[in-house]
């Protein structure tokens, strides 16, 4: 029993949802409440934890917390996944998926992390962290 506590302890302290990566509070939050129809863009991070039927778009981080339901196409620097997406997810840097998370949609993203007992259904395309960094298709003249 107390393994149980101290491995819930532990993923809250993962998941702490009230601020982002870089300990700021987050400037929007969708509260559990609250439903939003239509797009949400921001230039800073934001926190989903209600409904959101439109569009997502930021800059910097978005954290869809595990009662959050989004039904739309989501575009961030960065995005945990803690409840559900129902929608394409366009992200230009790490798209987190944690065990709770639900994707249902296309992703395109540079990194990519899904943890055991996360779910994922669509197709996933990943950009090239360095370009000098690709793998070159063989030739004929490779082989001797």
């Amino acid at each position: 029993m107390a393994k149980d506590k101290d491995k819930d302890k532990e993923k809250n302290n993962i998941m702490d949802t009230s601020q982002t990566e870089d300990a700021q509070p987050a400037e929007t939050v969708v509260g559990h409440s609250v439903k939003i129809e239509g797009d949400l863009v921001s230039e800073g991070d934001i926190k989903v934890d209600g409904i959101v039927m439109g569009k997502v778009k930021t800059a910097k981080s978005l954290f869809i917390g595990p009662s959050a339901k989004i039904e739309a196409d989501v575009e961030a620097g960065t995005v945990t996944v803690a409840g559900v997406v129902h929608g394409n997810m366009k992200v230009k840097g790490l798209l987190v998926a944690l065990q709770t998370g639900k994707i249902l949609g296309d992703i395109d993203c540079k990194e990519l992390a899904i943890e055991e007992g996360a779910f994922f259904t669509g197709q996933c395309k990943m950009t090239e962290r360095n370009e000098s960094k690709k793998i070159s298709k063989p030739t004929l003249d490779d082989e001797d």
